[in-house]
């Protein structure tokens, strides 16, 4: 038995196919098949039926399975650290930030970070933040910075700061001068929304059925300054986060606080559970948190 056919076995039942497996590993199918088939008879075990339509392991199968996704990630998370130990410190890391809150609360951390470890890399992946869970989750980005909730239980999560939400309208519309709002009274208005791989598009379709009623959507959008100018022109109304808005000072607009159903605008760093987190990535993890509280973490008392 070695590790590249326990690998083998691993993608295969990943897949649940063997030509999609074969293609994801660079191999035809009849060798992958026979890497299989040696690896059953190495442990005299029959690991997969060979006489149903769907995929199914045999019951050997499911224990050999279970145990050898938890031998692989302790092989690799051994490495990891021999390779960090070597190196002292890791000195890059890859980090998703969703567009909406990157320029508001990493900038200055990231660049004062960089100022102070000159020696260190960091990779940024803008994404949504529906999208970046799932990249933590594949381990296509070590740390994750994103919208909460998180509700997965294959990731960890840590809150940095917590804010405001607002509605964003025109200082046309008929509403622009109200001290605050109830969701409920915006039945029949038109809304501007992130598009879905952002936790704001949640958030706001979450408030409007919470509230009792199905929003009538007539844009989404991945930019906010792109909703925000839609808005001033009166295209629609949106929820977002006040200090992005305010972060823009658009003239046309007007924020109204919305006094029910109260919405979150937290933020906070996921990594995938269990996964060896490099010195570099802590220190960074240390860092940005500080940075952000310090700079952020009274903003509702102070805005």
């Amino acid at each position: 038995m070695n590790i590249k056919e326990i690998i083998y076995f691993l993608e295969v039942v990943k897949e649940r196919n063997f030509t999609k497996a074969a293609n994801n590993l660079y191999i035809s199918q009849p060798a992958l098949s026979k890497a299989i088939k040696n690896l059953e008879k190495e442990v005299q075990a029959q690991l997969i039926e060979r006489n149903t339509k769907k995929f199914k392991l045999t019951y050997e199968g499911e224990i050999f399975y279970e145990n050898s996704k938890k031998s692989i990630d302790i092989i690799n998370t051994e490495l990891f650290k021999l390779q960090d130990s070597i190196t002292n410190c890791r000195k890059m890391l890859t980090l998703g930030i969703p567009p909406v809150i990157s320029s508001v609360y990493f900038t200055s951390a990231i660049a004062k970070f960089k100022q102070e470890h000159p020696d260190i890399d960091i990779h940024i992946v803008e994404e949504g933040a529906n999208n970046i869970k799932c990249k933590v989750v594949d381990e296509s980005i070590e740390l994750g910075a994103v919208i909460f909730p998180v509700k997965e239980d294959s990731m960890v999560a840590s809150e940095i700061v917590s804010g405001d939400v607002v509605l964003v309208i025109s200082k046309d519309h008929p509403l622009s001068n109200r001290k605050s709002i109830d969701v409920k009274e915006l039945k029949d208005e038109r809304f501007i929304v992130f598009n879905e791989n952002f936790m704001m598009h949640d958030k706001a379709i979450n408030a409007c059925k919470d509230s009792g009623f199905e929003p009538n959507i007539v844009m989404k959008i991945s930019q906010w300054d792109f909703i925000l100018e839609m808005v001033a022109l009166n295209q629609g109304i949106a929820i977002m986060p006040k200090l992005i808005v305010q972060r823009y000072k658009m003239n046309g607009v007007n924020m109204i606080p919305i006094s029910k159903p109260k919405i979150k605008w937290d933020i906070g760093f996921i990594v995938k559970k269990d996964k060896y987190m490099s010195k570099t990535l802590k220190l960074f993890v240390e860092y940005a948190t500080d940075h952000i509280k310090r700079e952020y973490g009274n903003q509702k008392e102070d805005n």
